[in-house]
């Protein structure tokens, strides 16, 4: 049983707000929200997180950067950002050009993240395990 089902069934049982909240060690104030919950909603479940909106100017980013990376690899940064800004109509920040050209897949796998999901130092071979 969850937390939030055994206070409710705590206070439905006769306890008190304050009592429950001791016990359960949780404050006065959280066993009243959930009371509050099953109130409005009749359900003790978590709502669901908000994330916001869909980014679309990284999707459009990322969908854009392979072909010009491949058209001009030895660009700047302010250049990239200039070239998306004239062919997709969206501003990027030369940080936001950056870690876009950062997360693309490696071409070489020799660039590409370890097991742990760190980059790997140019150089420098993989650890096989035994």
């Amino acid at each position: 049983m969850d937390l939030r089902e055994r206070v409710v069934a705590a206070v439905d049982g006769g306890m008190s707000q304050e009592q429950a909240a001791v016990v359960f060690g949780v404050s006065v104030n959280t066993v009243g929200r959930y009371l509050a919950r099953r109130r409005t909603t009749g359900s003790l479940a978590p709502t669901a997180q908000r994330h916001g909106p869909t980014p679309k100017k990284r999707q459009r980013l990322h969908a854009w950067l392979p072909g010009r990376l491949a058209t001009a690899a030895d660009a700047t940064l302010a250049e990239h950002a200039a070239a998306f800004a004239a062919e997709a109509g969206l501003r990027v920040s030369l940080a936001t050009m950056s870690r876009a050209i950062a997360s693309l897949p490696a071409d070489d796998p020799g660039q590409a993240l370890t097991p742990t999901g760190r980059r790997r130092r140019p150089g420098r071979p993989l650890k096989q395990r035994p």
